[in-house]
């Protein structure tokens, strides 16, 4: 089953959110505001689909950080 995609109103609802609950900590917002977004768009998909949209965005963030350290 395909991603839930998270619309613009719900993003501003989890950004106010993770404010709230971690004041003055923008590393803690940043990633409780993915993890939220994340369980949104999980919410429909296969535990093997959930892996497989892991694996891709481990697979980014490795080719992100080896661009960085080259350049």
């Amino acid at each position: 089953m395909p991603r839930k995609e998270v619309g613009k109103k719900e993003k501003e609802e989890i950004r106010k959110r993770v404010k709230r609950e971690f004041p003055g900590s923008k590393v803690l917002q940043d990633i409780h505001y993915y993890r939220y977004v994340k369980e949104i768009e999980w919410h429909t998909m296969t535990p093997s689909e959930i892996v497989e949209d892991i694996k891709r965005g481990a697979d980014e963030l490795k080719k992100e950080m080896k661009a960085s350290t080259i350049g």
